[in-house]
């Protein structure tokens, strides 16, 4: 996969505690924890953010 952008976080850094809320937030409304991570690999992939994908795998 090309990199459409590198760690987002570091291109808007003001973005990282509002990400954060929001996957503690869907770690506690009772979905599985494949299910969300299979979802934000998804989601990483259609977006074209190669750092989530990689990060997501892991």
């Amino acid at each position: 996969m090309q990199a459409r952008m590198s760690n987002p976080t570091m291109i808007l850094p003001d973005t990282m505690k509002p990400i954060q809320a929001l996957l503690k937030a869907t770690r506690e409304g009772g979905v599985p924890q494949t299910t969300l991570e299979l979802v934000h690999l998804r989601a990483s992939q259609i977006n074209g953010c190669s750092f989530c994908v990689d990060s997501g795998a892991r």
